[in-house]
C-alpha cells in the first residue's frame, strides 16, 4: 500500500453496501485510486461473506471478516468506516468509530432522531474526526445542472415556487413469504425512525435544501391509505404524504405523493421562476430529484415565458459551458457521473489532505433530516411547525419515543 492509500472498513453489508463496493470498482476502473477495502462486518456471516467475495472480485483483494464493528476497530488499522447499517444503529456506530480515531462515511438519513444526529455531529467536532453523510443524488449531473438552471444562470429567472407531485398504486397483495431483513427493520419505527418520508425521502430533501435553501416552516399529514381506511400517524407507516413549505428566502412549494391509490398513475416535478419553468416526470423523481436509473437517464423541458425550450440535453450543454473546467474536474473527477462514487472519492480527498471539507458534514446532514421531521412533527401535532424548532429541539412529540427507546 502507498503512503496515501486509504484504508477502509466497510460496516453492514446489505444491499446499499453492495453498491458501494461496486461504486469502489468504478473508481478503481477510471484511476481514481487509493482505496484499500480491508475489512467487512456484518453479524450475518453470510451476507458478510458475500460482500467479502464481491470485494475480491471487483476490488483484486479479499477482505477480512467481522462479525462485530467493536472487534474490527480493535484488530484493524483503518482510516476511514463506511456505515451501511439500519438507521437505528448510525448514532453508536459512528461516535465509536470516531472515538478510536476512525473517519466515517455514514448512510442516510445521519442519525435516527435529531437528538441521535447531534450526538454525532458532537463527537466529530469533539474528535476532529470527518463525519460524511452519503448523499449520492445531490452528486448527480441533473442536480448539478439544475443548480446552475435555478440559482446563478437567470434561465428561467428568480425561483418562485415548486410543485412536486406523485401517486402510485396497484392491487393490494398479502405478503408472500418473510419479509426480507431490510423491510423488516424499515417497517419498525424505533429501527427505522420514519417511513418513506424519512429513508428515499432524506434525498429530496436534501436536494431541495441544495436547490432552493433552507426551510422555513412545514405543514404536514401524513397517513396509511392502503388498507382502504386512512389512518394517520403516529400509530401507523405512512404510505401518503402532502406537505407545503415555506423557504427562509420567501419561497412556497409542495410535497405530495403516495404509494397507495387505486386507479391512475402519475407523477411531475415543476420548479417555476419569474421568467419559465422546469419538468420532469421520469422515474422515481418524486424523492430522488433527476435520479438516473438502470435504464433510464434524467430527461425534462425548460420553458421560458418567451416560448423558448431546452430539453435536458441542450441544458447539461449550457451547463458544461457555463462550469469552469477546473470546477467541473472537480464535481465529475475523471468523467464519474455515479453519486456513490464520488462521495467515496471526495471522502478520501478529505482524508488526504485534498481537499478542504466534505460538501456534507454531519451539522448539514441534521438540516436535511430537521426537514423529514418536520413532516412528522407537523402531521404529529397537525400544526405548522418551524424547522429551526425541530433543530432545537423544541419540537419532538415524533420523536420522543425513539429517543426513549435508544436511550438518548
Amino acid at each position: 500500500m502507498g503512503d496515501d492509500t486509504i484504508r477502509m472498513g466497510l460496516v453492514g453489508t446489505g444491499g446499499i453496501a453492495r453498491t458501494h463496493i461496486r461504486a469502489m470498482a468504478e473508481l478503481k476502473e477510471r484511476g481514481l485510486t487509493g482505496l484499500a477495502l480491508t475489512a467487512v462486518c456484518d453479524m450475518n456471516a453470510e451476507a458478510a461473506a458475500e460482500a467479502a467475495a464481491m470485494a475480491e472480485e471487483l476490488l483484486g483483494a479479499r477482505p477480512k471478516i467481522y462479525g462485530d464493528y467493536r472487534k474490527m476497530l480493535e484488530a484493524e488499522t483503518l482510516d476511514g468506516a463506511d456505515l451501511c447499517l439500519p438507521h437505528g444503529l448510525h448514532h453508536t456506530a459512528s461516535i465509536d468509530c470516531m472515538e478510536a480515531g476512525v473517519h466515517v462515511l455514514c448512510e442516510k438519513p445521519l442519525g435516527i432522531t435529531i437528538k441521535a444526529s447531534r450526538m454525532m455531529a458532537e463527537a466529530a467536532d469533539r474528535t476532529g474526526k470527518v463525519l460524511s453523510v452519503a448523499v449520492p443524488y445531490r452528486r448527480l449531473p441533473g442536480m448539478r445542472m439544475m443548480n446552475l438552471v435555478l440559482n446563478s444562470s437567470g434561465l428561467i429567472g428568480t425561483p418562485l415556487t415548486f410543485f412536486h407531485t406523485m401517486a402510485r398504486g396497484g392491487p393490494r397483495r398479502a405478503p408472500q413469504g418473510p419479509l426480507p431483513y431490510a423491510a423488516q427493520w424499515r417497517r419498525d419505527r424505533l429501527m427505522s425512525g420514519g417511513g418513506p418520508a424519512m429513508d428515499g425521502g432524506f434525498h429530496w430533501c436534501d436536494g431541495i435544501r441544495y436547490l432552493i435553501g433552507d426551510v422555513d416552516t412545514i405543514y404536514a399529514r401524513a397517513v396509511e391509505q392502503g388498507s382502504g381506511v386512512v389512518r394517520s400517524l403516529p400509530e401507523v407507516r405512512e404510505d401518503t404524504v402532502f406537505a407545503v413549505l415555506t423557504f427562509k428566502n420567501g419561497i412556497t412549494g409542495t410535497w405530495s405523493w403516495s404509494f397507495n391509490v387505486p386507479g391512475e398513475n402519475f407523477q411531475k416535478v415543476l420548479f417555476y421562476g419569474s421568467e419559465g419553468s422546469v419538468s420532469t416526470d421520469i422515474g422515481h423523481a418524486i424523492f430522488h430529484l433527476y435520479w438516473r436509473g438502470n435504464d433510464w437517464i434524467e430527461t425534462g423541458t425548460m420553458t421560458r415565458q418567451d416560448n423558448i425550450q431546452f430539453d435536458f440535453e441542450q441544458l447539461k450543454a449550457l451547463h458544461k459551458v457555463g462550469v469552469p473546467e477546473d470546477e467541473w474536474d472537480f464535481l465529475f473527477p475523471a468523467g464519474m457521473e455515479n453519486g456513490f462514487g464520488y462521495e467515496i472519492w471526495e471522502f478520501m480527498e478529505v482524508l488526504r489532505g485534498n481537499r478542504d471539507k466534505v460538501e456534507v458534514d454531519a451539522w448539514d446532514g441534521l438540516k436535511s433530516l430537521a426537514v423529514c421531521e418536520a413532516v412528522y412533527e407537523s402531521a404529529t401535532c397537525g400544526e405548522v411547525v418551524k424547522v429551526d424548532d425541530v433543530i432545537s429541539g423544541k419540537v419532538d412529540a415524533y420523536q420522543a419515543p425513539i429517543n426513549e427507546h435508544w436511550g438518548i
